[in-house]
Formats: C-alpha cells, sequence, structure tokens
C-alpha cells in the first residue's frame, strides 16, 4: 500500500512540475519603463532577450508577470540598484539613478541566464565598491596623430578598426555590461584630424591613414621630422572627410553616454602633429603662438564633442625641460593650455561638468594644485599604481612610498592608473587576484570620486590580428579576454561576487566542460606570470613582456637575473642573496629561487592536467579550445622560467664560488631542461597565432626566440669550460 502511495505521489509531483513548466514557458512578461532612457532602455534588450531564452513571451501591459523600472534617488545614491520582488507577480528594479537602474535590469537579465527562472530570481540589492572604473585605450586614430607608442603590430592593424562604428558598438555594449563606467582614450595630438579649427583653416586633414613603411624595432615612435602632410610617407586607408569624421566621434561619444561610460582624453607633451611649422606653432614650451593653439584646440573639441566629460595630462614626454622654466614650468604651461582651454569650454557652457586629470607622473603635486587653483570643476590627480606591473602583487606598495603624503597634504583625489604591460597574447583569468587586488586599492585616497583606469601601453585592445584560426582572427580583444574583463569590471563593482558565480558564467559560456574543474585550471595557470613578475621585477613597460621573455633590447638571458632585484616586499630572496646564504651555509630568511621555481612547476602541473581532462572529458568548441591552449601554454612558459631561474640560482653559487662545481653542472642542466620546455611552449603557442611586434619591447616570435634559449646555454657552457680551464 506504501509502494502504490509512493508511486501515486511521484506521479502526481511529476504532472504538477510538468504543468508548472508548461506554464512558466507559455507565461507573458510585460516590462515597464521610461522608453526615452537609452541606459534603462539597452538593459530591457538584455532582459527581453534572457527571457526569450528562457521560454517567456514578452508583451504589452497585459501579462501574468511585471518587470517595472522605477528611479528612487533619496537613500540609494548614484549606480545603485535593487531588485524586488512584490507579491507573486511583479518584479521591481529600483534605481538610484539611470545607471543604476540599467545595471539592475542588466543583473536581472543575467540572473534569468544563468537560473534559466523568473520567478526563482532573489532580490538583491548592490551599490559601487569603486565609483569610477575604467579602461585605458591608448588610441592609434591616425599614422598622423599616433598615441604613445604605435609601433607595433597591434597599433598598425587597428588604426582602420578605430573607424569602425560596430566595433565601438560591440566595444562599449561589454564595457558596460562589465559595470565600467570610464573610457579614457590616450593620445598624443590628434586635433587637426578630429575638429575644425576655424582659426587655424591650414591646419587640419580628412581621410584616414597608415605608414607606407613598415614599422620595426628601429621605428622612431614620435615620429620626429616626419611631414604629416607629405603623401610620401602615407597613405590612406579610409576615405572620409572632416566633416563625416566630427559625425562619426559624435555618434560614438553618443552610444558612451547612453551606456553610462564617462570619456577623459588623455595626453602626452608635447606635440604638435599636424600643426608643426603652421602659424609659427612648434614644439617649444616658451612658444606664445604654441600655447595659444593648444589651448584653443582643447577649448574647441570639448565645445565640438558635448559628450565628453573632462580632460587628462601627462606632464610630459617630449618637453624641454629647460625652456619650460620660462614659463613658470610644466605644471604652469599645462594649465595656460588644457587648464585654460578647459575653462574656455566651460564658459561656453557654464552648466556643463569638467574634470581635470593631472597625473603625478614628471609633475609635483604642489606645484600642479597651485597651477590649477583657478579650476572650476571637479580637480583630480593620478598614479601609475603597479607601475607596469598589473599582473604581479595585489599589495602594490609604489604608491606609498611615492604619493601618499603628498595626496594626504592636499587631499586631491587620486585615480589609479592599473598599467598592464604584461599579458596581451593569452586568455587569463584568476578572479581571487582580482579580488584580493581591490580589497587592497587604497580607496580612501580615491575620496569616493575617482576610481581606475587599467591597460597598457604597449598594445592596443582593438580587434585581434594573430589568431590563425579564421573564425576568431579579428575579434574584439575584450571578447577574446572576455573573463578578464568581467573579473575587473565586475569585481570593482561588486566585490561580494563569489567563486560560484563566476563558475555559473563559465558554464554558460562553456556549457560542454566542468565549471569547477576549468576555473581551478584557469586560475592556476593565470598564478604563473605574477611569480614570475614578484621573482623578476621590472618598474617599466619596456624592460620586460613575459610572455616572451624579451625586453626592447630582444631576449632576456640569465644574465640579466643576475643584475635586478625581485619585488620590493616580497618576501623573496634575490639571486645573489641566495648564493651566499648557500655558500656560508646559513638559513635563508624568505623565499628562495628554488622554492619559486617550485611553486611555478606546481601550478603548471595542475594547469596541464586540468587541460588534459578538460581536453578528454569535453566536445570542445573553438573558444574552449583556444582557451585551453592559452592555459596549455602559460603552464609550459612556467616551467620555462622555473628551470631558468634555477639554472640563474645555480650559476650565481658557481660564480661566488668556482670550487663548487657541482653547481656549475646543474646550472647548465636546468638551462638545457629549459630549452626543452621553450621548446613545448613554442609549439604550443605557434599552433594557433602567428608572430607579432610589440611597441615597447620587441618581436614576439617564440620559433626564434627559441634560438636565444639555446644560445643562452651553450654561452653558459662555455663560459663555464672557459672558467674551469682557467683554474686548472
Amino acid at each position: 500500500m506504501q509502494s502504490k502511495m509512493a508511486l501515486l505521489f511521484l506521479a502526481v509531483f511529476v504532472i504538477v512540475l510538468t504543468t508548472r513548466d508548461n506554464c512558466d514557458a507559455e507565461q507573458k512578461v510585460a516590462i515597464i519603463f521610461n522608453e526615452n532612457d537609452p541606459r534603462i532602455a539597452f538593459a530591457v534588450g538584455d532582459i527581453k532577450r534572457a527571457l526569450a531564452d528562457a521560454g517567456y513571451a514578452v508583451e504589452g501591459t497585459r501579462a501574468d508577470l511585471k518587470i517595472v523600472f522605477e528611479i528612487f534617488r533619496t537613500g540609494m545614491g548614484p549606480q545603485a540598484f535593487r531588485i524586488r520582488r512584490e507579491g507573486d507577480n511583479v518584479i521591481r528594479i529600483v534605481g538610484g539613478d539611470s545607471l543604476g537602474a540599467m545595471y539592475g535590469g542588466l543583473e536581472l537579465a543575467e540572473m534569468v541566464t544563468l537560473g534559466g527562472d523568473l520567478l526563482g530570481v532573489p532580490e538583491k540589492a548592490r551599490k559601487p565598491y569603486i565609483f569610477r572604473r575604467g579602461l585605458k585605450f591608448n588610441i592609434p586614430l591616425d599614422a598622423r596623430s599616433p598615441s604613445y607608442d604605435d609601433t607595433g603590430t597591434a597599433a598598425q592593424k587597428n588604426i582602420p578598426v578605430m573607424w569602425d562604428f560596430d566595433f565601438w558598438q560591440e566595444f562599449l555594449d561589454t564595457l558596460a555590461r562589465n559595470r565600467y563606467n570610464v573610457l579614457t582614450l590616450w593620445t598624443k595630438h590628434p586635433y587637426p584630424g578630429w575638429l575644425k579649427l576655424q582659426k587655424y583653416p591650414e591646419i587640419g586633414y580628412d581621410d584616414v591613414c597608415v605608414l607606407k613603411d613598415e614599422v620595426t624595432t628601429t621605428s622612431n615612435r614620435q615620429w620626429d621630422g616626419m611631414d604629416m602632410y607629405d603623401g610620401d610617407n602615407f597613405k590612406v586607408v579610409k576615405k572620409i572627410s572632416l566633416d563625416e569624421k566630427i559625425a562619426f566621434w559624435q555618434k560614438v561619444f553618443q552610444l558612451a553616454d547612453d551606456r553610462g561610460i564617462e570619456v577623459y582624453i588623455f595626453h602626452w607633451n608635447i606635440f604638435t602633429f599636424g600643426a608643426k611649422g603652421k602659424y609659427g606653432i612648434d614644439d617649444r614650451p616658451d612658444n606664445e603662438k604654441t600655447i595659444e593653439y593648444m589651448r584653443y584646440c582643447i577649448g574647441e573639441f570639448l565645445k565640438t564633442y558635448p559628450q565628453v566629460d573632462g580632460i587628462g595630462v601627462t606632464a610630459g614626454e617630449h618637453v624641454d625641460r629647460q625652456r619650460v622654466k620660462n614659463v613658470g614650468g610644466i605644471e604652469q604651461w599645462l594649465w595656460r593650455t588644457y587648464g585654460q582651454g578647459v575653462m574656455d569650454a566651460k564658459r561656453a557652457n557654464p552648466k556643463r561638468e569638467l574634470r581635470f586629470i593631472f597625473r603625478q607622473h614628471q609633475a609635483n603635486l604642489s606645484k600642479i594644485v597651485d597651477a590649477f587653483k583657478d579650476f572650476d570643476g571637479p580637480f583630480n590627480t593620478g598614479h601609475k599604481y603597479a607601475r607596469a606591473r598589473l599582473y604581479s602583487t595585489t599589495t602594490s606598495p609604489y604608491l606609498d612610498i611615492e604619493y601618499r603624503e603628498d595626496l594626504e597634504r592636499h587631499k586631491v583625489p587620486c585615480w589609479l592608473n592599473l598599467r598592464n604591460d604584461d599579458l596581451f597574447v593569452f586568455r587569463w583569468g584568476d578572479a581571487d587576484y582580482v579580488r584580493e587586488f581591490l580589497q587592497n586599492v587604497p580607496r580612501d585616497l580615491m575620496r569616493f570620486e575617482a576610481g581606475f583606469y587599467m591597460g597598457p601601453d604597449g598594445f592596443v585592445w582593438g580587434r585581434e590580428f594573430i589568431s590563425k584560426d579564421t573564425d576568431l582572427s579579428g575579434e574584439l580583444e575584450i571578447s577574446k579576454h572576455w573573463y578578464r574583463f568581467m573579473l575587473w569590471g565586475r569585481l570593482a563593482y561588486d566585490l561580494f561576487l563569489t567563486n560560484d558565480f563566476f563558475e555559473k558564467r563559465l558554464k554558460n559560456r562553456f556549457p560542454q566542460a566542468e565549471p569547477a574543474l576549468l576555473y581551478d585550471t584557469w586560475a592556476a595557470a593565470s598564478q604563473i606570470v605574477p611569480q614570475v613578475n614578484r621573482f623578476f621585477f621590472r618598474v617599466n613597460d619596456f624592460q620586460f613582456s613575459p610572455e616572451g621573455c624579451i625586453y626592447n633590447q630582444g631576449f632576456l638571458s640569465v644574465e640579466q637575473f643576475f643584475q635586478h632585484p625581485p619585488l620590493r616586499g616580497s618576501g623573496i630572496l634575490s639571486i645573489q642573496e641566495y648564493a651566499s646564504s648557500i655558500i656560508k651555509e646559513e638559513a635563508s630568511d624568505g623565499i628562495t629561487p628554488m622554492e619559486v621555481s617550485d611553486n611555478l612547476d606546481r601550478l603548471a602541473e595542475k594547469a596541464l592536467n586540468g587541460v588534459k581532462v578538460l581536453r578528454r572529458n569535453s566536445d570542445t568548441n573553438k573558444e574552449l579550445a583556444a582557451t585551453l591552449t592559452d592555459i596549455e601554454s602559460m603552464a609550459y612558459l612556467g616551467r620555462y622560467y622555473a628551470d631558468k631561474i634555477r639554472g640563474a640560482a645555480e650559476l650565481a653559487v658557481f660564480r661566488a664560488d668556482p670550487r663548487r662545481k657541482e653547481h656549475q653542472a646543474s646550472a647548465v642542466r636546468h638551462l638545457s631542461n629549459a630549452v626543452k620546455e621553450w621548446e613545448a611552449y613554442a609549439r604550443v603557442a605557434t599552433s594557433q597565432y602567428r608572430p607579432q611586434l610589440f611597441s615597447r619591447t620587441h618581436y614576439m616570435n617564440w620559433e626564434k626566440l627559441l634560438d636565444n634559449v639555446k644560445e643562452e646555454v651553450e654561452t653558459i657552457r662555455t663560459s663555464v669550460n672557459s672558467d674551469e680551464n682557467n683554474t686548472q
């Protein structure tokens, strides 16, 4: 009898579930919102797609369920949202402003996508952890108006892309979904090709051009001496008038505003591309005609593009430090040009708020504050927080050492320039690293106003051009590296996101892969470059590209590992310190190079084992297959560095005491093993990528670099034999 009752109960339960599923699939949903608000409308588009995928029908106001958007500023604050349930048939999204409502709508769409059941979405309330979250984008607009360094493959290939609205549509939509609300565009002097200069009618050009000659490691990144109007230097890749250019960028900047993304234009100084030699204009900082021209450009630019939110400056990359003293210093020069230009735009529209960001780099904060004491509007500064090594440590010491005292004295809100000049090629993903990094940033110095902008100087996050797979070549870099950009943006907005959430995102992206294993495997491989950076820490971009073991002079041999210490505060012993402890037979007070190598090998093994299982158990699509190949590549790179570091450490012991010949043999053995690991690394990496030139370092060509890796062993072996002969 009990058995029959159990079967009857099970049958009824199945019927109820089936009926509910069918009802859910047929349920109609009405979305009530202000259709004139483009930010909320964008979120509603995502909600409609998520509901359709989950089997719901979106109808008018007559529906079974309602999703209602509302703005309620009191007690919530900007960018905040609350998702609230009202009875069984109403979900209300309340935003502290339209941007908060947009984020709430995107959150709801995501919950439906990951869970499938609108009725099951939980209530949620969030506000931003970091108020402004942005990207640093060195923009290669034209060969005649280069960014900081356009002498790389990515910059040259992406010049036409910058004039493709489809690129900006996908790019800005993706930023918004990942909760970025700032885009900083970095350039030198784009104004002759970006607006009409009525006061200087001979300055300006149509079309978009690239260089006729191929860029190489010997190309002058400043384009010094090049005539910007000489057609022999350039070739046109897009025919477009200056009026059409202006219309294009007004449309791009308006789209950014519609996605809640503030736009800031950053500059290096002093550059006058396209104007030099006309109207008495040159690069001399004490030239009054240049000062007048620069001020005019900034004012007219901001009037032409009312969607732009402010200007950022760097105090000098190309400035005559002696001549600038004639105008009171670089800080005063920047006030008279960029600062007064912004004020001119403010005078034209007094209600407009324009922010000014004056970077600390090559400037003095006291002089900055004094020069800009009459600036009318939000005034911030910025610091290269992790130097050029975002992927090194989660507790960067440099701001506290270099700038905190000045910031606390002057109370100027500070932006963090999160410079990634470490990882350009391989897909990276370690949520714990990002979360810990963001937990440690000095929010007190941002003063609830500033934030961060993240990006490189040696690369352009445009479209990808090195994939050998025709289906993947040409995709947006932020789409290829979707996981990395999602981690930084989402955690910077909501630090409470758990690893379970990211596993759900991985499962949604790659349903054929076991999400927990993919999460752990990817994280292990992603810890390799930060570990290498902590051991071999170089503050500047041109000094190290970990993916190729290269710098601006080419391959970094083992000899360089003798010259530079580990990251300050990392607790890692330098090679010299390690060698001294071995010779003195003293206990090591710190992490030894051998322990660093062992950790790299453990991470590599975990990553390789995970890739093996994921490939065996998954029917991989092209993107997942490419992701696993990237993880495998990083694992072999880790093994290479592990053996290279061991070889360097053993060589240091031998050189400190040539009698210890066992260490010389060990050094050669480890470096020989490093050759084998590089061979594996090159084989895997080149299976899906073509070589390229990095702007700030050198050629990334794994197969050619293998010759350097082999030569390194022979050089050490020869020097060891020579040392042995000399001691006999």
